[in-house]
């Protein structure tokens, strides 16, 4: 009877199949990163310094300055971040948002939420105070202008686009003389005087600068000698520069090296302004005809705002949550501190297994990194690099594909991560790219390939090689015709490519379908192309559990024989109704040991058995995927690691 019992419990032991089981492994990327800030002062006299902390949500926090205390931490439900900040003529904390607009007044607990500014707008890029209490603000994706008063609420400022065909007003400024609003746009540069009187638009860009992608941050400099400003800052993928117009003369009287427009402030009755450019304070004097900044002081940060406080010293709040009161005349700092600014977790961008057998995450926009250790659940934080777009490994080396300008870095796990010793160690920028999507070390072991998008505007992405061994890199651009490369795969000892006829943000495709090709890594060359029905995009190449090549024609899982050339097998998942805005990353899918596809697409997690036809959704707001050594699926939902456990695993 013993031994029947023994039997019995032995056989019921082995029988026990583990179900799935998802789990939430918690925010894994974080920042301190402050972005919108400005200065106030009360009618006491006593000043503050306000910033917004990114984060899901954003944070408006505020400091009393002479005493450091915080006044306000308030949560920006509906946004992650905050572009501007601007104070009103009635001393009430104007804060852009996701499409919103917050108001904050000394004494209040919380920000209020003002709304969505104009409809379908997805970012309020700068702010400028009006009159009376106004605020005007700059969008995206419709390149508009809106007003907001208090007393009657938003309206649009401009009849729609103030340039059209364009998506961006990264910048505003207002001139209470004559009632006229300046937008600087993008992503093709304008410089736009809107009348508000006539409600007349007129383009006031140079030809010269026509090249430029856009007009980021604009300042009005009011009351100097030879008439009234603009200081404006242009950005491009091929340069960035600095530009003074004049608006009694009507012409562009300046162009210098790149400088932190948000730190300007002006002396009152003076021809003097001051500001920050690569952590040094400048003057700059508009009764002098040359018109040439002059260094007073060293910082350390970028500037975010500036201002001239009561006893005519220049403060400014920099990146690094400092604050400094500099003595104009003398250059000398009169006093620094240092505003405990929290941390919050931020949007997961990227995810991948690394070689040290822990889960990398790359945080969106702030940037940072964080790993997580399936093993002991321990997280730790890798802080400094940018967005990082794409990641892959090639022995203990991971490399990292950065937005912006396709910066490439690459990081040996065995050693400690300290930036300040070139670990992880900077390679170089891919010119005229931006998005380093795609990251393929190749079996060989002596390179890594990045598939890339271009910068904004633009089309044409590219493929680059690197040699791992000397970290050289050669480009070659524009391989498809004005496509992207968002997809790279080695696979039957063949380099095979997707692309989308998406290009930078506000570029307009002239192509109609995105394509698949083969790329020669020994002559490096397109060595045939092909498309999948009317598909904007062929991204997420992996391969499936029958060793065949699968991938995401727009919302469409297929497969593709790569020696015929035909798509031997799709299946209809998700239908856009119209072109977006861009396709960039779409489907990513992984093969499991079990037999399945798991993949994500359009923010929802789906296994697909390929021998019964079988499709389940699993679970909805998943996006990205990986698949671990442990042979757990791991995915993001905002800035949460998720992991997935297959059934019996």
């Amino acid at each position: 009877m013993f031994k029947k019992y023994i039997i019995l419990a032995l056989t019921v032991g082995f029988s026990y199949t583990a179900k799935a089981q998802f789990a939430n492994h918690g925010p894994q990327v974080f920042a301190a990163a402050i972005q919108g800030s400005h200065f106030l002062q009360d009618k006491a006299g006593k000043e503050y310094v306000f910033t917004v902390v990114r984060g899901v949500p954003a944070r408006l926090v505020g400091y009393e300055l002479a005493s450091q205390k915080l006044i306000v931490n308030s949560a920006l439900n509906g946004t992650d971040g905050s572009w501007d900040m601007e104070v009103s003529t009635d001393n009430t904390v104007y804060i852009s948002g996701n499409g919103k607009m917050y108001a904050y007044n000394l004494g209040d607990k919380e920000a209020k939420d003002l709304g969505l500014v104009l409809p379908n707008q997805k970012v309020v890029w700068d702010l400028v105070a009006g009159k009376n209490g106004k605020i005007y603000g700059g969008t995206y994706p419709d390149c508009q202008v809106y007003e907001y008063d208090p007393k009657t609420g938003f309206k649009d400022i401009a009849n729609g686009a103030v340039q059209a065909g364009e998506n961006y007003v990264r910048s505003v400024v207002f001139d209470a003389k004559t009632d006229k609003v300046y937008a600087g746009v993008g992503s093709h540069a304008g410089l736009v005087e809107i009348d508000l009187k006539s409600k007349s638009k007129t383009q006031l860009l140079a030809d010269q600068d026509k090249y430029h992608e856009f007009l980021y941050d604009m300042e009005h400099i009011a009351d100097v000698k030879g008439g009234d400003r603009i200081i404006g800052w242009f950005n491009s993928a091929n340069k960035l520069e600095t530009v003074i117009y004049n608006l009694k003369t009507k012409e562009y009287e300046k162009r210098f090296s790149t400088i932190e427009v948000k730190s300007i402030a002006k002396r009152n009755k003076s021809n003097e302004v001051y500001y920050t450019a690569a952590g040094k304070v400048y003057v700059l004097d508009f009764g002098n005809s040359k018109l040439e900044p002059k260094e007073i002081a060293k910082i350390e940060g970028r500037g975010r705002a500036g201002y001239i406080d009561k006893n005519g010293h220049y403060n400014v709040v920099t990146a690094s949550h400092k604050v400094y009161t500099i003595n104009v005349r003398t250059g000398a700092i009169e006093k620094e501190i240092t505003l405990d600014v929290p941390k919050a977790p931020i949007s997961i961008q990227s995810i991948m297994w690394g070689p040290d057998n822990k889960v990398w995450s790359g945080g969106y926009l702030a940037g940072n990194h964080g790993t997580f250790d399936p093993v002991t659940g321990k997280h730790e934080d890798y802080m400094g690099l940018h967005q990082s777009e794409g990641m892959a490994s090639l022995g203990n080396t991971i490399y990292f594909g950065n937005y912006t300008h396709a910066e490439l870095f690459a990081y040996d796990v065995t050693k400690p991560w300290n930036l300040r010793t070139g670990s992880p160690k900077f390679i170089g920028a891919i010119k005229n790219q931006d998005r380093p999507f795609a990251v393929l070390p190749l079996a060989n072991g002596k390179e890594v390939l990045f598939g890339t998008v271009p910068g904004y505007g633009r089309l044409g992405g590219a493929i680059t090689h690197l040699d791992v061994k000397t970290d050289k890199y050669i480009t070659y651009e524009n391989i498809i015709p004005n496509h992207s490369v968002l997809s790279l795969i080695e696979i039957d000892g063949k380099i095979i490519g997707g692309t989308s006829i998406s290009g930078g943000l506000g570029a307009i495709p002239v192509e109609k379908r995105g394509k698949i090709f083969e790329w020669d890594p020994i002559n490096q060359k397109v060595l045939w192309t092909d498309s999948i029905d009317n598909h904007w995009s062929i991204t997420g190449l992996f391969k499936g559990p029958d060793n065949g090549l699968w991938a995401f024609a727009d919302g469409t899982l297929v497969k593709y024989d790569i020696h015929t050339r035909k798509v031997v097998f799709k299946k209809e998942v998700y239908k856009y109704n119209q072109y977006p805005s861009h396709i960039w990353r779409n489907g990513l899918a992984v093969s499991h040991p079990n037999g399945l596809i798991y993949f994500t697409l359009s923010d929802h997690f789906y296994s697909y058995d390929i021998k019964n036809d079988e499709l389940k959704m699993l679970k909805k707001d998943p996006s990205l995927m990986i698949l671990g050594k442990n042979n757990k699926v791991y995915f993001r939902i905002g800035t949460d690691l998720w992991s997935y456990t297959p059934e019996g695993y």
